[in-house]
């Protein structure tokens, strides 16, 4: 019977998995929801990623159980959380062999091999991770919505409701965020407090776009919000770069929902990484973090 193997990326919008055959060549592709890992959602973030699983198994018309399972999964860089996942992702059955690592990992993997570079995620969540010339791995960023993750869709959403409200209060300038974000939450200007308060991460994340999108229509308040999005960003990538040796070229890669989906600010975090880290060498393609987790499985 031919050897299958999955792999997946799950984070704090989606959920990818992607079913490949024992050399790595993709046979099948599905999605579901969001699957990152909290120590209190771990039995949810399995569920989440055995539904993807198993329908990316069924679109490659292969049986379970996998030879292996490689899920890249945000939130998992936490041992307890990554130990409690992969013991639910194993009595789940889709996979002989189970290793779950951080997103992260899979797009460095996606991105450079086990060359040296820099990978930039910005989505729901936001991290820089990189491996240093010499083998050793570091971060930036990545700290969580609560006291971290800047940058990110969840960062810029919120800045933008907060400015939205104090818009709405008299008590900052006038700005089209609070009418766009009002109409986005379907709460209406009184009701937006009401709706924040009871929103979730990926509910706030989701507003992202309304910002991006007041910003290249010239609104001043998003426009800063956004560019000080680009310019933290592009620190996370700096803050690495300087373990680089002095040289032609810094690797670089981009990945996450934020800056793969939207050209445009994608565009602002370049010219702020060009400005900081000259020698920055972009990738100008999105990392796909799923074929870093399916090239993870064929060496697992």
């Amino acid at each position: 019977m031919a050897m299958t193997l999955l792999g997946v990326d799950a984070g704090g919008s989606r959920t990818s998995a992607v079913a490949a055959d024992e050399a790595g060549r993709i046979l099948a592709r599905a999605e579901e929801g969001p699957g990152n890992a909290r120590p209190e959602t771990v039995g949810t973030a399995a569920d989440t990623i055995s539904r993807a699983c198993r329908d990316a198994l069924q679109r490659a018309r292969r049986p379970a159980p996998a030879a292996a399972l490689v899920a890249g999964v945000s939130g998992a860089g936490r041992d307890d959380v990554r130990s409690a996942l992969e013991h639910a992702l194993r009595a789940a059955g889709f996979a002989q062999r189970v290793l779950v690592v951080t997103d992260a990992d899979i797009a460095l993997e996606a991105a450079f091999g086990e060359s040296a570079g820099i990978v930039l995620i910005a989505g729901t969540g936001s991290i820089a991770w990189a491996r240093c010339p010499d083998g050793t791995l570091a971060r930036a960023g990545g700290l969580g919505s609560l006291v971290g993750d800047h940058g990110s869709a969840y960062d810029l959403g919120l800045r933008g409701l907060r400015s939205a409200a104090l818009a709405l209060e008299g008590l900052g300038p006038a700005t089209v965020l609070g009418e766009r974000l009002a109409v986005a939450s379907a709460a209406g200007a009184d009701g937006l407090s009401r709706w924040a308060a009871s929103a979730t991460v990926a509910d706030v994340a989701a507003l992202a776009p309304i910002v991006l999108d007041a910003a290249r229509d010239k609104d001043a308040v998003a426009r800063t919000l956004v560019r000080e999005s680009a310019q933290v960003l592009a620190a996370h990538v700096a803050r690495l770069a300087a373990r680089f040796p002095a040289g032609p070229s810094v690797p670089v890669a981009f990945g996450g929902g934020m800056l793969a989906k939207r050209k445009d600010f994608r565009a602002k975090v370049i010219t702020q990484l060009k400005r900081l880290v000259p020698a920055a060498a972009v990738q100008r393609v999105p990392v796909d973090g799923g074929v870093g987790a399916i090239r993870m499985a064929v060496r697992l």
